[in-house]
């Protein structure tokens, strides 16, 4: 006699209505404050300038700002660039907003700039594309001061980046080109050619990552693909077709080593693992919650998980959360397997309970990366019980690993019956 277990799903296992990709932080840290849009641009800046254009984002913990043993350490500048009046508005401190420049092409002006940079001592670089220079200014107190421009004759310079170590990273979408330097004082840069390269990020030498990996993420040929480099060599790509996108504009590396990047068209932002395995994408049209209006600038503050978006109307302000999409529960032999794809670096518990509510088996515990999970079970316990047929329910609870981590968890149950048919195997005759 063989005893076969049937699995009868009650129904489909449905993830939430609500994307949680990314989260809004609570109420006690932004005081319900997570977007910035053209009415409070008017009140902070007395109506000195609008939206118009905006383009990439830098953030950075200061280090004037870093006091240590206060609890501060998720106070940051950020920086945004509104190409349309060439301005860079960031907050001057922690309560008001600071503007710089203005179109032209003085000293402490810009003309149609684009990307930003940021790092811990006050520098800050922007690619200034009407002008073909890349900026160089450094913060003095509330105010940016111009300190001169990166050496080098660009076509189009398109966007910047710093990475741990202090090398800056300057694509040339006209010149097909990604300038590499040392410092801002470098005049041997590093050249790699690559086809109409706009949007960059890169990771080296980083106090807040989780290994010693180091790469440039660039977007490249017309906005329709994003590549990883390691030592100038493209070693992983994605394109649009793989995330059913339209148009990519900056990208932004996080703590794991996630690529996102914002599709000002399909007003999303898209996430790919490190080697660059399409994720998922958050957000659609629109002036909602977890909606954009042409988002283009991101940037993400590693440690907290921190993430700042730019939309044509102002910018929006998440926390990276974590998310359980493409769920599946279906038999496996003898018992079930629940698949589905982790948005993010998450803890996991998924817990078996018998119709009287009681846990009788642990699926999964512990932490696992971004992208497929699965597991499975054989209907036995971990005692090596077999145990009966009857109603049972599965239970899923993940949490981000960030800050969001204890403000925010996300639960997913199913019911399904594992009925026990004895069958008699009759040899020959």
């Amino acid at each position: 006699m063989i005893l076969i277990i049937l699995m009868i799903v009650t129904g489909y296992f449905v993830e939430p209505p609500v994307a949680t990709t990314l989260v809004y932080p609570p109420f006690g840290h932004c005081m319900g404050i997570y977007r910035a849009g053209t009415e409070q641009l008017s009140m902070l800046l007395g109506g000195l300038v609008r939206f118009d254009n905006t383009q990439g984002l830098a953030c950075v913990k200061l280090d004037d700002w870093d006091d240590a043993g206060s609890g501060d350490d998720d106070e940051l500048a950020v920086y945004g660039v509104n190409s349309g009046t060439g301005n860079i508005i960031y907050n001057a401190n922690m309560y008001t907003l600071g503007l710089y420049g203005e179109n032209g092409s003085g000293p402490d002006e810009l003309m149609h700039p684009h990307g930003i940079a940021a790092d811990p001592s006050g520098l800050v670089l922007v690619a200034d594309t009407g002008n073909r220079r890349v900026v160089i200014l450094r913060r003095s107190g509330s105010r940016l001061i111009p300190e001169g421009v990166l050496h080098g004759e660009f076509q189009e310079p398109w966007d910047v980046a710093l990475d741990g170590t202090g090398s800056i990273y300057v694509t040339d979408r006209a010149g097909d080109r990604l300038y590499i330097y040392s410092s801002v004082a470098d005049t041997l840069r590093e050249i790699v050619e690559i086809d109409s390269p706009t949007g960059v990020d890169a990771v080296r030498g980083e106090r807040w990552f989780h290994s010693e990996e180091e790469f440039a993420v660039v977007i490249t040929e017309n906005a329709s693909s994003i590549v990883k480099l390691a030592e100038g060599e493209i070693i992983a790509e994605a394109s649009l077709a793989d995330c059913g996108g339209y148009f990519f504009n900056y990208p932004a590396i996080d703590f794991w080593g996630n690529v996102w990047v914002t599709d000002s068209i399909s007003c999303c932002v898209h996430k790919f693992t490190d080697n660059m395995d399409y994720i998922c994408s958050f957000g659609s049209e629109g002036s909602g919650d977890r909606e954009f209006y042409s988002p283009t600038g991101l940037a993400i503050w590693k440690r907290f998980g921190q993430v700042f978006v730019g939309e044509e109307e102002g910018a929006r302000y998440f926390w990276i959360g974590a998310d359980f999409i493409d769920v599946s529960i279906e038999p496996s032999g003898r018992g079930l397997r629940i698949e589905g794809r982790l948005t993010e670096y998450a803890i996991v518990d998924a817990m078996i309970y018998n119709g009287e509510g009681e846990p009788v088996f642990r699926l999964a515990e512990g932490r696992y990366p971004a992208g497929d999970f699965h597991a499975e079970w054989d209907g036995i316990t971990t005692r090596g019980i077999q145990l009966p047929g009857g109603d049972y329910s599965i239970e899923v609870v993940i949490q981000p690993v960030y800050s969001s981590k204890g403000y925010f968890s996300k639960t997913f149950t199913e019911e399904f019956t594992m009925d026990l048919l004895a069958i008699e195997l009759q040899q020959g005759g």
